[in-house]
């Protein structure tokens, strides 16, 4: 064998003997702004599971947290946790300190109770406001990035309405024809007279090494109609969200859903960006979708041509004939 091929063998020999970077394992959960911890997602170096219970109908309270089943915590569990707050992106070690029940909507749920202290709470209230992601690992294992909120009366603001201007036409358009015995009171062309509001705007400039550069944007949108004599002072309103992707040199890639409903907004779904992971090479948002009787909370990943929800998690909520 030649010298140089004495010495590529070495090479190889040497980098085969050098382990292969951890994976990380870690959970995730909701901090409710009353100390409480809900976790509803583990990962397991590969994959992503939901193996905390979502409900206490049928589940009993451990009493301790050696007394938590280890099942709950994933593949294995957490050495540490990390709040990271929504509000400004900043970090803080998190006690656990004992199991706890908590009422979500019309249902129970199992939590933790956590040394965290936040603002004073309306007990009566069916859902708890939720002030940071926290992530079962050491800030330097797991980090998590914040999800910007870009202003609605920004210049970006103001290019991504006309940008989903006739997606946004089409798709309302599409959501009128889903009745059975209604029909809008708004001509197609009167209704693009409306303007569009922009209501939430979030975004990410993306970079993963398998996929480049590209950006994601989250949107809330809607347009508001006057009340008619029988709407009881609340108007339809054209609600719209979903994503824009955007890469360079290419048209933005929109994936937008539309609901006709009134002014109180039944059935509509608003979301409450927790944080952005970077895990293995992919992107991922972490979010809480909720509406007026429910909250779902989703891991997606990210990639240029396409949003993926990974898990959703159910976090509570009321039937749908249930007394307000």
């Amino acid at each position: 064998m030649r010298r140089g091929g004495v010495l590529l063998a070495l090479i190889v020999w040497s980098a085969a003997l050098i382990p292969a970077a951890a994976k990380p394992n870690f959970d995730l959960a909701v901090l409710r702004r009353d100390g409480i911890m809900v976790p509803f997602a583990a990962f397991n170096g590969h994959e992503w599971s939901a193996p905390w219970p979502t409900s206490d109908d049928n589940v009993t309270l451990p009493i301790g947290l050696d007394d938590v089943p280890k099942k709950w915590w994933g593949p294995v569990p957490p050495p540490a946790w990390t709040a990271w707050l929504v509000s400004n992106g900043s970090h803080q070690p998190l006690k656990l300190e004992k199991p706890a029940q908590v009422r979500v909507f019309c249902g129970g749920h199992i939590g933790v109770r956590t040394n965290y202290t936040g603002e004073s709470v309306d007990e009566r209230a069916p859902s708890v406001p939720k002030d940071a992601l926290v992530v079962g690992a050491s800030a330097d294992a797991v980090a998590v990035d914040p999800i910007l909120a870009i202003s609605l009366y920004s210049q970006d603001a103001t290019r991504l309405v006309k940008t989903i201007t006739d997606e946004f036409n089409k798709e309302e358009a599409e959501a009128t024809t889903r009745f059975t015995n209604w029909v809008h009171p708004y001509s197609r062309r009167g209704r693009e007279a409306v303007p569009i509001e922009l209501e939430a705007f979030y975004r990410v400039h993306e970079k993963t090494p398998a996929h480049g550069d590209w950006v994601v944007t989250y949107a809330e949108a809607i347009r508001r109609f006057p009340a008619g004599p029988s709407d009881k002072d609340c108007g339809l309103i054209t609600w719209v969200r979903g994503w824009v992707i955007e890469r360079e040199g290419k048209t933005p890639d929109l994936h937008l859903t539309a609901k006709i409903t009134y002014c109180d907004r039944e059935g509509v779904s608003f979301m409450q960006p927790l944080g952005h992971l970077s895990i293995d090479g992919e992107a991922y948002w972490v979010y809480q979708m909720s509406s007026w009787r429910d909250e779902i909370y989703t891991v997606a990943r990210m990639r240029p041509d396409e949003v993926r929800p990974i898990l959703n998690v159910f976090g509570g909520g009321c039937p749908k004939d249930a007394v307000k």
